[in-house]
């Protein structure tokens, strides 16, 4: 019951006891080093566990914050070692830059003259217009040509038709020959037997008439019967004669119709060939007419531009060699860039580059395609000229004449350790010097120091 509502008073509270107020109670004279260090560590614990927290989370925190640390450590180690493959095993393209280039549009100008003299009839020549190759631009009179072409071409065309007949006739006449040496051949075989059978019937018309003789003489037979065998005889005699005069004619005439046949040949090869030459002079005569007839037709020698004209009018009179127009061609655009003298053993032909051109950001129309077509031999003014094609052109830009840029060559495929190792040798061994240049310079500098 309270104390309040009996009357009595309370007994005092007594306060809790705690560490600070045991350490408190004990003598000075007992505390001692060990005292005061559990005096310490009461007092740490006791305020640790007054505000909630024991020894066992912060040693979870500590344990937190070393491993944190070590993934710290081991972000610059991954960098570091990412960085040394590419630096020792990744292949970067070297580039050789242009110390200047530009676009260049090969042009070509061709003067038109008229090249014989004449009346212009037509014409069709008017400042900066387009023509294409072969575009007749201005024409002059050629009726008199024309008509001179016309004969010339009839005339070849007659000789046509007398050379296909000499010709077909000579064929004939060779063909004769052929068959007249055949027959020929096959009468005087024909004769010469005939000769061979009367020589034979001579002769034994001889010998019958030697034996009747015999026996007329020994009056065997009579005169009659001898008489008779004689006259055989003769008649023999007659008919062998006859036959080698055949035979001789026969010979003869073969040779003679041989000859003729011949004759005629020869005459007819002559006038072939005559017609020949005809034919030939008739075609160049054409060819030459034509020729006159085409000069009277000024035409355009290449694709262009007209770019100059002369005050050519219809009717007006020309002269060999007086001027009429002038046409500009337009060409293939290509790259001509200059390059430092170190570059002349490196940038050969057919290596691919790249040209930035000024004016235009690369990085919203981006660069020109280009292959290496020609590098000059040696070095002009201190700078190498290099000649590219233009590969590939980029939407947006204008192929105009002189568009400067920058040229970059790709030379070579290297890793970056080399060319830092390449860069730093360059660095250590400086600019490379003529070794004659120093001899000259001993040589001239040897006086200064020589006696008198």
């Amino acid at each position: 019951m309270p104390a309040w509502r009996t009357g009595r008073a309370a007994p005092p509270q007594r306060e809790p006891s705690s560490p600070i107020r045991r350490a408190r109670s004990i003598p000075r004279t007992a505390q001692s080093r060990w005292g005061r260090f559990c005096l310490a560590l009461s007092k740490s614990s006791m305020e640790s566990s007054m505000r909630g927290e024991g020894m066992f989370p912060r040693t979870l925190r500590v344990l937190v914050r070393g491993r944190g640390r070590s993934a710290l450590w081991l972000l610059p180690v991954g960098l570091i070692a990412v960085w040394a493959v590419w630096f020792f095993r990744a292949h970067v393209t070297v580039y050789e830059r242009s110390v200047q280039a530009q676009l260049e549009v090969h042009r070509e100008v061709y003067s038109i003259d008229a090249p014989v003299a004449g009346r212009v009839v037509s014409t069709q020549v008017e400042l900066h217009r387009p023509v294409r190759t072969g575009e007749v631009l201005v024409e002059l009179d050629r009726e008199n040509e024309t008509r001179r072409l016309a004969e010339a071409e009839a005339a070849l065309q007659g000789l046509g038709p007398q050379l296909e007949a000499a010709r077909a006739e000579l064929e004939g006449e060779q063909r004769g020959l052929v068959e007249q040496k055949g027959q020929g051949v096959a009468g005087v075989e024909e004769a010469r037997a005939r000769l061979v059978d009367a020589e034979a019937a001579s002769r034994r018309a001889q010998e019958d008439a030697a034996s009747t003789e015999q026996l007329w003489k020994r009056g065997v037979v009579s005169e009659m019967e001898w008489s008779r065998f004689r006259t055989e005889r003769d008649r023999s005699q007659a008919a062998a004669e006859a036959a080698r005069a055949a035979l001789s004619r026969v010979r003869s005439e073969g040779t003679v119709q041989s000859t003729e046949r011949r004759t005629r040949i020869a005459a007819l090869q002559g006038e072939i060939a005559k017609l020949e030459a005809n034919q030939s002079v008739s075609r160049a005569n054409v060819e030459s007419l034509r020729a006159d007839v085409e000069s009277r037709l000024v035409r355009a020698p290449a694709d262009g531009v007209l770019g100059e004209t002369s005050s050519v009018r219809v009717g007006a009179q020309v002269k060999p060699g007086d001027p009429i127009a002038t046409v500009v061609a337009g060409g293939p655009v290509r790259i001509v860039a200059q390059f430092s003298p170190e570059a002349l053993g490196r940038i050969r032909e057919g290596y691919r580059a790249r040209m930035r051109l000024e004016g235009f950001s690369w990085t919203e129309f981006g660069m020109l395609e280009g292959t290496v077509t020609a590098v000059a031999s040696e070095a002009r003014d201190g700078l190498v000229r290099v000649e590219l094609s233009v590969d590939s052109l980029p939407p947006g830009i204008p192929l105009e004449h002189g568009l400067p840029g920058v040229v970059d060559v790709a030379v070579e495929q290297s890793t970056p350790s080399w060319l830092v190792l390449r860069a730093v040798g360059r660095a250590l061994n400086g600019p490379a010097r003529d070794p004659r240049a120093s001899q000259v310079q001993g040589v001239t500098e040897l006086p200064k120091g020589g006696g008198s």
